[in-house]
């Protein structure tokens, strides 16, 4: 076989997976419907995992691509654009623009700068590109998976813990560097 046709294949294969995936992501999405019906309330993901014995994250993964699925997003979109337009969907934005910030390969920036945290405003781009680098060490220890309240009442807590010392350089860095920008 030659390199191009064992590339061949592997697409085939990929995109054999992906549509599993969308699959598993709509079955998901079901399960969450029938759960709600029957009363039940809390965090789905943690039931999802523990009667399918699959981890929280790939629960959570599935569910929430399973609801940009069903709002009408592209479903031949990878997994994390999913749930990145899962994001965008939760902040108000509508299926057209989330399909074609997919199309262009901007869909995580679309759901960054339409996130909404608990304080209640839209995000800077700066700021958007911070809580990405934080989603992406919270990621490094297992808690990837947080819903933004939660990811933020984490992250509220770890500040609180900061001496105020260590605080005022920080901030006076900040200030440094945003005076400096302004200019």
């Amino acid at each position: 076989m030659t390199l191009e046709q064992e590339m061949q294949a592997w697409g085939e294969r990929y995109l054999a997976t992906q549509k599993a995936m969308t699959d598993r992501a709509r079955e998901a999405r079901q399960l969450h419907l029938r759960w709600i019906a029957a009363g039940n309330v809390g965090d789905f993901s943690t039931a999802l995992a523990k009667a399918a014995r699959v981890s929280r994250t790939t629960a959570w993964r599935a569910w929430r691509a399973g609801i940009a699925i069903e709002a009408g997003v592209n479903p031949k979109a990878d997994q994390t654009d999913l749930i990145d337009a899962a994001r965008a969907l939760d902040s108000g934005v509508p299926v057209e623009e989330i399909n074609t910030a997919i199309t262009n390969n901007r869909v995580r920036d679309l759901a960054n700068i339409a996130d909404i945290g608990s304080v209640g405003r839209r995000m800077t781009p700066e700021a958007a590109g911070l809580r990405e680098q934080v989603q992406r060490r919270l990621g490094l220890l297992g808690l990837d998976h947080l819903p933004p309240a939660e990811r933020d009442e984490l992250v509220f807590s770890a500040f609180m813990t900061v001496p105020d010392e260590t605080l005022r350089a920080v901030i006076k860095s900040y200030r440094k560097g945003s005076e400096g920008a302004e200019s």
